[in-house]
């Protein structure tokens, strides 16, 4: 070993985006003349400069070289200890290069932006609106959600309240947003909010939002009354003017002719009483002078009661029928997919548990950063979601015949990206069912 390398400090703290250097000496220990080119070798070699790169030592002496780290104020570079080493290697002893490590700290911090989409709802009961909470920081903080409205007309739903927000992600929020009273008839009402992010120590975040509240009968509704009673009015004038005398008229000679009809058929009804009563005399009399048993009255058949068939309720086991609250199931699956001119996608999946059965009926494709490429929703293998990235921000899917995933079929999130330069996609796809078991398998009957 021709060299002797030495660092004059081993531990560096510095904030993202600051800059901070170390002393590096190199002596040469051979009996040549030789050069040597120095470089930084770890995690930290992408932000870190040797200054300057080679040098030229005679027998015995040494120099130094001024290493510098500038981590750069992004996600890339997370909070935390780092280990570098200055690596040493002589044109003459290629083989025998020294490499002396130390370690560089890079202090947390913590940045943030929201958005709530749509920013403006129209309801007349409820209305539903998403925050987007960007952590554009090198470490992970959990915030809490806090909505207000000035006037307090309104009330609302988070969920969840308290999020955590991993570094170099986008959290989405769900709120709801209801009116606390509604109005029967009347212009539409606005109701601004406000919806603030919070941390310890840290000014809030705020987004305003605006929900216009309508009637509960549309602006239509009056009109659609008087016409309606307009219309009334003249059926009824109709109806007095023209049809209940022709009516009248008809019913009139309608009943001379059943009056008529009846008259007969009377005088047939009393003709024919006339001729019964006749025949039951004479039959009297034969009874009186015949001898014999009078006839046993015949007993009337008793009336059978019917018999009905009923369906026993069907049992129901991993299906969307006998989903609950319990069952209900959302989580979001992130991406980081590096740029490339191949056809190569980067996967992440969510596989269920065994035994479950995952429904999914809403699917919200997010892409805050507006990386370009493709990303794809897939059954395992099978694409059944792709779109571009350069199309949408947000995009909602809401199913009304549920998409089915299981162990052996996951929820699959490919991506290939096509940013310039070296910026890695950072898609992401939150997904919202029904995580349900699986009905157990009918066991066979024994057979005799």
């Amino acid at each position: 070993m021709s060299v002797a390398v030495g660092l004059v400090e081993t531990d560096l703290t510095v904030a993202a985006g600051g800059t901070v250097g170390c002393t590096v000496r190199v002596r040469n220990t051979a009996a040549v003349v030789d050069q040597f080119t120095l470089d930084v070798v770890g995690d930290a070699a992408s932000w870190a400069e040797v200054e300057p790169a080679t040098m030229n030592l005679l027998p015995g002496t040494e120099q130094e070289a001024r290493v510098t780290f500038t981590p750069p104020r992004a996600a890339t570079v997370p909070a935390g200890s780092v280990d570098f080493g200055v690596r040493v290697r002589g044109r003459e002893d290629p083989e025998g290069s020294v490499v002396e490590e130390g370690t560089v700290t890079v202090l947390p911090f913590v940045e943030l932006a929201t958005e709530l989409v749509p920013r403006t709802s129209q309801a007349r009961r409820a209305a539903r609106h998403q925050l987007v909470i960007d952590n554009t920081g090198n470490v992970e903080t959990t915030v809490e959600v806090l909505p207000a409205d000035p006037d307090r007309l309104l009330t609302f739903r988070v969920l969840p309240a308290a999020p955590v927000l991993r570094p170099g992600t986008a959290t989405f929020v769900k709120l709801r947003v209801r009116p606390r009273k509604r109005f029967l008839l009347g212009p539409d009402r606005n109701l601004p909010f406000q919806v603030a992010v919070t941390r310890p120590d840290a000014e809030p975040i705020t987004s305003d939002g605006l929900l216009v509240q309508r009637s509960v009968l549309p602006a239509w509704s009056p009109r659609v009354v008087l016409v309606a009673a307009a219309a009334a009015v003249a059926l009824v004038g109709l109806w007095f003017a023209v049809l209940k005398p022709t009516v009248q008229s008809t019913a009139k000679e309608a009943a001379k002719v059943e009056t008529k009809e009846l008259s007969q058929e009377v005088a047939e009804v009393k003709t024919q009483a006339s001729e019964a009563a006749q025949t039951a005399e004479k039959a009297e009399k034969v009874a009186s002078v015949a001898a014999g048993a009078s006839p046993k009255p015949s007993a009337s058949p008793s009336p059978t009661a019917g018999s009905g068939n009923g369906k026993g309720p069907g049992s129901q086991g991993g299906t969307l029928d006998n989903a609950d609250p319990e069952t209900a199931a959302d989580f979001r699956v992130a991406t980081s997919a590096s740029p490339t001119t191949s056809n190569e996608f980067t996967l992440s999946t969510y596989k269920p548990a065994d035994k479950k059965v995952l429904w999914v009926t809403d699917i919200v494709l997010q892409n805050p950063h507006g990386d370009a490429g493709l990303l794809q929703v897939r059954r395992g293998d099978t694409v059944l979601l792709e779109t571009g990235l350069n199309n949408f921000r947000d995009l909602d899917y809401h199913f009304v015949q549920p998409l089915r995933f299981s162990a052996g079929q996951p929820v699959t999130v490919a991506v290939k990206c096509a940013n310039p330069g070296t910026t890695a996609c950072t898609p992401a796809a939150y997904f919202a069912g029904q995580l349900v078991p699986v009905a157990p398998a009918p066991s066979p009957s024994p057979s005799r």
